[in-house]
């Protein structure tokens, strides 16, 4: 039985809770808790089947008081180890700063709606599934630990693993780095294992159809800029794509770097662009049917993550990576295949060939007098 937890020291509120979990027939188990010594005994009990907490900030007089509170402490806990929704509701949201702009935080003030607003959520969450996605034993931790054994045992062939060892031994003398460069290739080869299998469906031969949000993601490693990465400038409509190559990039080859800018999305400008109208025309032109949208463009979907945007091809840039670093910030980046996409599609356009028109008629001509029709 998934549990969820409140912390809430009024029993009118932690009441409210229990019986607006009955009227949504929320399926998951409320444990409401009055002081902390009490949620820190259901936490500690709850720990594996635990699938959301509800907290408030203030929940001893001494805290009212002194606007220093326990539950952050709880809240940054569950937030660095766990993998829940964290719903914050309180009435002295002005005094907690922390936990800004996460996802996964949902700070809520507290009124007369707000109890139905929280439990609203988690009912959303539940009847879809999401709270069995991240959660500890959930369906991604499950999956990955099945794909990863079956990338450990089906990805190597008689002696490949110690010719992949041999191998990296071969570059250098030094131990630790002998050691690290080892954990990296076996780790990005079972991760590839583990992505093409899942992305791959391998339950059936139909083609995978991508939710628009699987496109992009929030890059988290170290490099400033890379290829696929999408910048904001001062302005809402100044957005540009990196277009450098990876190659590139990565070996710091590189003066200015290439960027094409995003026109804003709308179903305006698509219609100006294709003069058609209608949600199946709007549909093809997401998924970039060159028939009707060209080679100049190429539409970038919107998300709740990313408001989506036309790359033009035409309008090309080049920018010093100090401009780019002091004048504009990473708003997103375009998965490995989408990138590869964009760049692919940007290069058919500058290589693009084509001769003058032939005169039809002409031509014509000669096909009829060098090609005669067989006499009777």
């Amino acid at each position: 039985m998934n549990t969820v937890i409140l912390l809430d020291d009024e029993e009118p509120v932690r009441k409210a809770f229990v019986q607006m979990f009955e009227d949504l027939e929320i399926e998951s188990s409320l444990v409401p808790c009055s002081t902390p010594e009490e949620y820190e005994k259901a936490s500690e009990e709850n720990n594996e089947s635990l699938r959301a907490i509800i907290i408030d900030l203030s929940n001893t007089p001494k805290e009212a008081d002194s606007k220093k509170y326990k539950a952050a402490e709880y809240i940054f806990q569950q937030y660095s180890t766990n993998r829940i929704p964290i719903f914050v509701h309180s009435g002295n949201l002005q005094h907690y700063e922390e936990m800004e702009d996460k996802g996964t935080v949902f700070k809520i003030e507290k009124s007369k709606n707000s109890t139905e607003q929280i439990c609203s959520s988690i009912q959303l969450m539940e009847e879809s599934g999401f709270l069995n996605v991240f959660s500890f034993g959930g369906l991604i931790e499950s999956q990955l630990m099945h794909e990863l054994h079956a990338s450990f045992i089906s990805q190597f062939k008689n002696n490949e693993i110690e010719e992949i060892i041999k191998s990296i031994k071969s570059s250098t003398d030094n131990t630790e780095v002998y050691q690290h460069r080892t954990h990296e290739v076996f780790k990005r080869i079972a991760i590839r294992s583990v992505y093409e299998n899942i992305i791959s469906n391998g339950e059936g031969t139909s083609e995978v159809r991508l939710n628009s949000i699987e496109h992009y993601y929030r890059r988290t490693d170290k490099r400033p800029f890379w290829t696929g990465d999408i910048f904001q400038g001062e302005s809402d409509s100044d957005r540009i794509i990196i277009m450098t190559p990876r190659c590139n990039i990565e070996n710091g080859n590189y003066e200015d770097i290439l960027v094409c800018i995003i026109q804003s999305f709308d179903k305006e400008k698509i219609q100006q662009l294709t003069g058609r109208k209608g949600e199946e025309h709007l549909r093809r032109n997401i998924t970039d049917d060159v028939k009707i949208v060209g080679e100049r463009f190429r539409f970038l979907p919107p998300t709740p993550q990313f408001s989506g945007g036309i790359v033009d091809f035409v309008q090309l840039a080049t920018i010093t990576e100090k401009e780019l670093m002091e004048k504009y910030s990473r708003q997103i980046t375009t998965s490995d295949e989408f990138a590869n996409d964009i760049v692919r599609k940007f290069s058919n356009y500058l290589l693009r060939g084509g001769i003058s028109n032939t005169e039809f008629k002409e031509a014509h001509y000669y096909v009829n007098a060098l090609n005669p029709p067989p006499a009777d």
